[in-house]
């Protein structure tokens, strides 16, 4: 019996068989507002590529016949605009900031990289240093750098210098 349906049930029937947007039931006390979004989205639905002319007249037409004014869509539209608009600057606002934050840690990294370049060669340095302290001199006995002199059962240390200082200095017993 979708004969006897009420009319937006059989117009959004209609809509999905035929594959047109499907129509919300109007409200009978107050007047949908129709604007830039509507708008778009009608003409996204419209060929755009054919007598872009003939697409005009036809929609003014259509939205003439359901009392919708142009100049309210244009109003809607300059407001989205705006407001777009203003959007679009606060990225451009927030992205600047970032920016100048990606740059001051590009920095801290180049700074950080540097004195990690200068503590890698110093320790280079130091650690050929201490290697080459260990290795024994020619006429010197070989000594750890890192062992002090050890004491001895005698209780003193055997000189370092030459082998004939302990033949100088006899043991105190």
């Amino acid at each position: 019996m979708a004969m006897f349906a009420k009319k937006e049930n059989w117009e959004n029937k209609v809509a999905s068989e035929v594959g047109g947007p499907v129509l919300a039931p109007l409200a009978k006390t107050a007047s949908p507002k129709y604007g830039i979004a509507e708008a778009i989205q009608l003409m996204r639905g419209l060929p755009a590529d054919q007598n872009a002319e003939l697409v005009v007249r036809v929609v003014r037409a259509t939205l003439a016949s359901l009392e919708v004014k142009l100049p309210d869509i244009i109003e809607d539209a300059t407001q989205k605009q705006k407001m777009v608009r203003d959007k679009i600057a606060d990225f451009h606002a927030k992205n600047a900031e970032l920016e100048k934050q990606l740059e001051g840690h590009r920095k801290e990294i180049a700074s950080l990289e540097a004195d990690l370049k200068e503590t890698t060669e110093v320790k280079e340095r130091l650690q050929q240093a201490e290697s080459h302290a260990s290795i024994s001199m020619p006429g010197m006995p070989a000594i750890a750098a890192n062992k002090g002199p050890a004491t001895t059962l005698l209780g003193a240390a055997p000189s370092l210098v030459g082998s004939h200082a302990d033949e100088r200095t006899p043991p105190k017993l």
